[in-house]
């Protein structure tokens, strides 16, 4: 968090960097001040001259739940994807785009939320990224059963491309 802050703001920081800052900010106002936001927005404030306590900072949702979520699906892909190719049908070619298409949104949406920030791109472009980002897992979920169920569907044709003779 230390850090964060002083990339954000290195323009606001005199010449002593980030240490020049704690010392200066002995209150939750001044260190707000410094950092350019108003006293209500900020989540950090200094305990005294010389230490930063970080508070809580207050968050959407309760993620802590999507964690072990995302983890047993990742150990779900381990034994679906072999299964998939091993004996293909109509509902473990299902589970297959399921699972694949939640794991790589979930990858996909963590780096749109890390690397494509309010801060830096503004407030619409974030949003933008995340509406794209469902619009292309919906639509690639949606092609997948398509696939599927009209056509001879993921385990057939990776059996097929495995089949391929030169």
């Amino acid at each position: 968090m230390a850090l964060a802050l002083l990339l954000r703001n290195t323009s606001r920081l005199s010449s002593g960097g980030f240490p020049q800052l704690v010392k200066t900010a002995t209150s939750k106002r001044q260190f707000s001040q410094l950092l350019g936001k108003s006293t209500k927005n900020v989540a950090a404030y200094t305990k005294n001259k010389t230490n930063l306590e970080l508070v809580k900072r207050s968050m959407s949702g309760d993620h802590s739940k999507l964690w072990p979520i995302e983890k047993a699906v990742s150990v779900l892909l381990l034994g679906v994807v072999p299964a998939t190719f091993i004996s293909p049908n109509c509902i473990l070619d299902d589970i297959f785009a399921v699972l694949v298409v939640t794991h790589f949104h979930w990858g996909l949406e963590a780096c749109v939320v890390d690397y494509v920030r309010p801060i830096i791109f503004g407030p619409v472009i974030p949003k933008l990224t995340m509406a794209l980002l469902y619009l292309i897992s919906i639509g690639t979920l949606g092609g997948l059963l398509y696939y599927n169920h009209h056509c001879i569907g993921i385990g057939c044709t990776g059996r097929r491309i495995w089949e391929i003779k030169k």
